[in-house]
C-alpha cells in the first residue's frame, strides 16, 4: 500500500467520533490495523473503503472530492514503525490540523507553519525543550498544482530528524485519479440501518462523571484498560494509577457497583479524604446507579453492603461512645487539619517569644537560620507534618524515641538533639492548647483507633465487622498515620483486598514516602500488587495536557521522586470539542488589582460567547491574600461569589450554577473539581514558587509544581494564568513560554 487518502467528510467523521480517538477502544484498534496494513476487516459501515492497486481512499456516502488529505506511505512510515497508541494519536492530530486548515482556523499550539514555506509541522506528542522532538510534516502545496479549486494536504514525513525531507506528489496524483472513479449509489429509506452504536449520539452525550450516563450505559464507552479494571473480581491488592482526568474515580465507582451486583452479600468500604469529597462520591453513585440507596449504609442502618465514609469518620464511629462529638476539633479531617495549623501557629509564636533566645545559644546554626529566614506559612506547614507524622506517628509522642528517628532531608534540618528538643517544645505547647479546650486532633483520633485495631479483641471481631473490599480514593492525600489504618479495615480472609487510586505526581515522595514505604504501611508486598495504569486523559484539551506535561517534566528532571504520569498519555477529545478549545495564555500586568479585574472580565466574556453559566469558570488564587482581595473586589462591585471551602467541594459549584455566581477558590482547595475554563491569579516569580533561599526551597518548588499541575488540569477547554509584571515570569513556566505552549502578552 503506497497511500491512504481521506476525503474531508471522512476526516470529519473520524475526528468527531470518540471511539476512534484512542487505541484503547475496539474501533480505534481496528483503525490501527487498517492504517498499518494488517487487515481490511472493517466494522464501521459509515466509512467506505475504495481500494486500488496503489492504495485506499476512505470516504463516507457524502463524499467530498474537493478537500482531502493523503498519507504518502512511500515517504511517511509512522504507521508501520509506531505502536497502536502512537499511531492513533498521530492520525488524529494530523486530521484535526486538516480540519482547522480547511475551515480557516488558526493553528493550535502544537502546530507550526514554517516561514516562507508551504509546510506545516505538527507535534503529536507532548515534549520538553529538546532538539529531538517527534514531528509530522504536512505539505499544503498540493492544492496549487494543476487542480484548480481543490484543497489537498500531503503528509510526507515523520520522526525526530526529518527536517530535510522533500515532498513528492506522485501518490497524490494517483489518489486524485482514483477519486474520479468513485461513485456513490444513494441509499433508499428502506435500506437504512443502524450501522454502529458509536455513530448516533456520541456528540450529545455528557461524559462528565455523575451526569448523563447510567451504569448499564457506560460499558460501551469504556476503554480496554477501564474494562479490565472494572469488570473483574478482587483477588488481592490493586493500584489504579493515572494522571488527572483519566477517569480513576469513575472506574472505582463502577468497579464497586459491579462487585455489589455480582456479590450482594459483600461488604465494601469506600474511603474518601474529606466530607466534601464523600458527598460528591455519594452523589455520583446515586446518579449512575438508581438502586444504590438499597445498599448504602446510613446512621440508622449500618449493616448494609456499602459504606462511603471519610477515614476520620470511620475511626470516630469505631471508637464509639469513647469519643463524643464535643471532643474532636472537627468532624471533617480536612477542616480539622486547617484548624490544627492555626493552633500550631499559636504554639509556635508562643515558644518563639518565650524560648527562642535561649535555644539560639545551643541549637545548630543551620537550624536557627532556617527558623529565622523561612517563610512562616511554609514553616507552619512543615511543623504540622513534623508533629503529626514524626512526633505523634513514628515517635508516639516520646521525646527519647523522637531523638533517634532517622530524618528525611526534606524535613526541617535538625543537626543535633537540641534542634529536635526545640521542635518538641512546640509540640508540647500545641498539645497543651488542645487539652485546655478539651479537643483531640485528627491524628490523635487516627492513632487512637490504630492502637485499638491492633489488639486481640479487634482481630477476633474483624471477621464479623470487617469488610470484604476496601476502596481508597485519592490515596496521595493521606499521611503515614492514615495509611496505617487501611490494613485493619477488612476481615481477616480479605485483608489484602485493598484497591487504591493514586496520581503519583501529587504524592508526597519528597517527604520520604515512597512506593516501598506505602506498601510497608499497607502491609502489602510490592510483587503482589496488581497495577493498572491509565494513560488516556478524558478531561483536558491537548494544549492543556501539553502544558501540564511540560510542567511535570521539568519537575521530574529536578526532583528524585517526582513522576510524570503524562509521559505515555493520549487525549480523547473529539474535533467538535476541540473547536471549543482556546490555547493556554499567560499574561503579566503591572498591578495585582489588574489581575483581579481581568479575571472577572474574562469570566463575563467567556460566558457571553459560549452562553454558559459563570459556574463553568473557576478563578483560583495562589495565596490567601489574593483570595481576600478577590472577595473585597467582588463586594465593592456587587459580584455574587461562591467560594470553594474544601477540596472536592462540588456543593459550592452546584450552588453557584443555580444562582449564576462566580466561583472562586484557593489553589489548594480546587483538586477533584472540573471546569470548562480555569483562571489562576498570582502566577509569577515571587509567588509560584515563593522566593526562598533556605533548605526548604527544594520542597517548596516541588509542592508548587504539584499545585500548578493540579490547578491547570481542572480545566477542559481553556487556561489563563495571570501574574504581576514586576515579579517576572514564574520559573516553573519558563520552559513552557520558551516552547510557545503559552500565549503571552509581552
Amino acid at each position: 500500500m503506497k497511500y491512504i487518502y481521506l476525503t474531508k467528510d471522512a476526516i470529519v467523521y473520524f475526528t468527531t467520533n470518540r471511539l476512534y480517538q484512542s487505541f484503547e477502544y475496539d474501533f480505534g484498534e481496528t483503525l490501527y490495523h487498517l492504517l498499518s496494513n494488517q487487515t481490511y476487516d472493517w466494522k464501521d459501515d459509515q466509512i467506505l473503503i475504495h481500494q486500488s492497486q496503489d492504495g485506499i481512499i476512505l470516504h463516507t456516502s457524502n463524499i467530498d472530492k474537493i478537500n482531502g488529505l493523503i498519507f504518502d506511505l512511500t515517504q511517511f512510515d509512522a504507521f508501520e514503525k509506531q505502536n497502536g497508541n502512537k499511531v492513533i494519536t498521530i492520525f488524529q492530530k494530523t486530521l484535526k490540523y486538516a480540519i482547522r486548515y480547511f475551515d480557516n482556523y488558526p493553528p493550535a499550539p502544537c502546530e507550526r507553519n514554517i516561514d516562507n514555506s508551504n509546510t506545516t509541522i505538527v507535534f503529536p506528542f507532548p515534549f520538553t525543550a529538546t532538539k529531538n522532538v517527534y514531528k509530522v510534516l504536512i505539505d499544503k502545496n498540493g492544492s496549487k498544482i494543476g487542480r484548480k479549486g481543490k484543497n489537498m494536504l500531503t503528509v510526507f514525513a515523520s520522526g525526530e530528524n526529518n527536517d530535510n525531507a522533500k515532498v513528492s506528489y506522485t501518490a497524490l496524483n494517483k489518489a486524485i485519479s482514483e477519486l474520479s472513479n468513485i461513485s456513490i449509489i444513494p441509499t433508499t429509506t428502506n435500506d437504512i440501518q443502524v450501522k454502529t452504536y458509536c455513530t448516533t449520539t456520541l456528540d450529545d452525550i455528557n461524559f462528565k462523571i455523575g451526569e448523563g450516563l447510567k451504569y448499564d450505559d457506560w460499558e460501551q464507552y469504556l476503554t480496554k484498560a477501564q474494562k479490565s479494571f472494572i469488570f473483574n473480581d478482587v483477588h488481592g491488592a490493586e493500584r489504579l494509577e493515572g494522571a488527572a482526568g483519566t477517569g480513576k474515580t469513575l472506574s472505582m465507582i463502577l468497579r464497586c457497583i459491579y462487585l455489589l451486583l455480582k456479590k450482594p452479600s459483600h461488604r465494601i468500604i469506600f474511603v474518601t479524604h474529606s466530607k466534601a469529597t464523600q458527598k460528591h462520591i455519594i452523589q455520583i453513585f446515586k446518579s449512575i446507579w438508581s438502586d444504590v440507596d438499597n445498599v448504602l449504609c446510613t446512621r440508622e442502618d449500618a449493616t448494609k453492603s456499602l459504606l462511603i465514609t471519610t477515614l476520620q469518620e470511620w475511626c470516630i464511629q469505631f471508637l464509639g461512645t469513647n469519643l463524643p462529638d464535643t471532643e474532636y476539633i472537627d468532624k471533617d479531617a480536612q477542616d480539622s487539619k486547617i484548624i490544627q495549623s492555626l493552633y500550631i501557629e499559636q504554639a509556635f509564636d508562643k515558644v518563639i517569644k518565650r524560648d527562642f533566645e535561649t535555644y539560639k545559644k545551643i541549637c545548630s546554626e543551620k537550624f536557627i537560620n532556617y527558623i529565622q529566614k523561612q517563610d512562616k506559612n511554609t514553616l507552619i506547614e512543615l511543623i504540622q507534618y513534623e508533629i503529626a507524622t514524626i512526633i505523634k506517628g513514628r515517635s508516639e509522642g516520646d521525646i527519647e524515641k523522637y531523638k533517634k528517628i532517622e530524618r528525611s532531608k526534606y524535613l526541617i534540618p535538625c543537626e543535633d538533639v537540641n534542634d529536635r528538643c526545640f521542635l518538641f517544645i512546640i509540640f508540647q505547647e500545641y498539645q497543651k492548647s488542645l487539652e485546655e479546650i478539651g479537643k483531640y486532633d485528627s491524628d490523635d483520633i487516627i492513632l487512637t483507633a490504630l492502637g485499638q485495631l491492633d489488639t486481640p479483641i479487634w482481630k477476633r471481631r474483624r471477621n464479623k465487622e470487617g469488610f470484604d473490599v476496601c476502596f481508597i480514593d485519592e490515596t496521595h492525600l493521606f499521611n503515614i498515620n492514615e495509611l496505617s489504618i487501611f490494613h485493619y479495615l477488612n476481615c481477616d480472609t480479605a485483608k489484602n483486598n485493598i484497591i487504591f487510586a493514586i496520581d503519583k505526581s501529587q504524592y508526597i515522595g519528597e517527604r520520604g514516602i515512597l512506593d516501598s514505604t506505602m506498601f510497608d504501611i499497607l502491609k502489602i508486598k510490592d510483587s503482589n500488587v496488581n497495577d493498572e495504569k491509565y494513560d488516556i486523559v478524558f478531561r483536558s484539551s491537548p494544549d492543556i495536557i501539553n502544558l501540564a506535561y511540560n510542567i511535570l517534566s521539568s519537575a521530574a528532571c529536578v526532583f528524585q521522586h517526582f513522576e510524570n504520569p503524562l509521559v505515555s498519555s493520549s487525549i480523547v477529545m473529539s474535533g467538535k470539542e476541540e473547536l471549543k478549545c482556546i490555547p493556554p495564555k499567560y499574561f503579566l500586568y503591572s498591578k495585582d488589582d489588574d489581575l483581579i479585574t481581568k479575571s472577572f472580565e474574562e469570566v463575563d466574556s467567556y460566558t457571553r460567547k459560549n452562553n454558559c453559566s459563570r459556574a463553568t469558570v473557576l478563578i483560583a488564587t495562589t495565596t490567601q491574600e489574593l483570595l481576600k482581595e478577590v472577595e473585597q473586589y467582588a463586594k465593592r462591585t456587587n459580584k455574587p461569589l461562591s467560594i470553594i471551602k474544601s477540596r472536592g467541594d462540588s456543593a459550592s459549584i452546584v450552588n453557584a450554577s443555580n444562582q449564576n455566581q462566580y466561583v472562586v477558590g484557593d489553589i489548594d482547595f480546587i483538586g477533584g473539581l472540573e471546569f470548562d475554563y480555569v483562571i489562576i491569579i498570582g502566577v509569577d516569580g515571587s509567588r509560584v514558587p515563593p522566593k526562598e533561599t533556605s533548605e526548604a526551597a527544594h520542597f517548596i518548588s516541588y509542592a508548587w509544581h504539584n499545585r500548578l499541575y493540579v490547578a491547570i488540569t481542572r480545566a477542559k477547554y481553556a487556561v489563563l494564568l495571570l501574574g504581576n509584571l514586576g515579579n517576572g515570569i514564574s520559573p516553573i513556566l519558563e520552559s513552557s513560554v520558551y516552547l510557545k505552549l503559552l500565549e503571552t502578552n509581552n
